[in-house]
């Protein structure tokens, strides 16, 4: 109940935040406006909610709420800044930019500084499980909660850890360690591409740019 209300109540505040600053979203772009101060907040943001879900507490509520605010100022940023149809290349490049912050940096830092231990998996009886508890050696432990079937032979399952207590704990076959690293630099690769192209767009035009293109299901003039 916590958790939704903090959710629900931290998505109203997102939204009032980004329509206000989001003023001079139909207005043409200028580098002398808004739109580099939204793209780099965007960006500092994204950056905060990898962090508070690497690091403890790993606060996957706030992480989100974090994330879904800066990939706001992002899409802002890129519209204003490309204008026309730059709106719903900006919401791309928001979208790909917020993945690898959450997704890459557990994993990738796990296959670095990480131990693996053998561990039993609680209650296991041989059949395909989607949630699972292993109770490890270190005397600690994990809850696993998984897209997708795993079988454990024996009913045990290695457990990546840092000894440290600083990450999460993952499975070992739970992630692909190079497809996440390949998949997140492919993906801030586009969403900086696509900054890129809006700021050539920009300059191109001196500034000059077409308003953001209105959604067709939106209303009003």
């Amino acid at each position: 109940m916590r958790i939704g209300i903090e959710f629900f109540g931290g998505m109203a505040a997102i939204i009032a935040i980004v329509i206000v600053a989001g003023r001079h979203l139909r207005r043409p772009g200028s580098p002398k406006g808004p739109t580099w101060h939204h793209i780099v907040l965007g960006w500092v943001l994204l950056v905060a909610a990898g962090a508070l879900y690497t690091f403890p507490p790993h606060d996957i509520v706030l992480s989100v709420l974090v994330l879904v605010l800066g990939v706001g100022f992002l899409v802002m940023g890129v519209a204003t800044l490309g204008g026309g149809n730059f709106g719903y290349f900006g919401a791309l490049a928001g979208g790909l930019a917020a993945v690898p912050f959450v997704m890459t940096p557990t994993p990738v830092a796990l296959s670095q500084v990480g131990t693996t231990i053998t561990c039993h998996v609680r209650g296991y009886h041989g059949h395909p499980v989607y949630e699972f508890t292993a109770d490890c050696p270190n005397g600690h432990s994990y809850d696993f909660t998984k897209h997708g079937s795993h079988d454990f032979p024996g009913g045990n399952v290695p457990v990546i850890v840092d000894k440290h207590g600083v990450l999460q704990p993952e499975f070992v076959g739970e992630e692909n360690v190079t497809a996440d690293l390949v998949g997140g630099i492919l993906c801030l690769l586009v969403a900086a591409g696509i900054i890129a192209a809006a700021a050539v767009h920009n300059r191109r035009l001196h500034g000059d740019v077409r308003h953001v293109v209105k959604p067709g299901f939106s209303s009003g003039p």
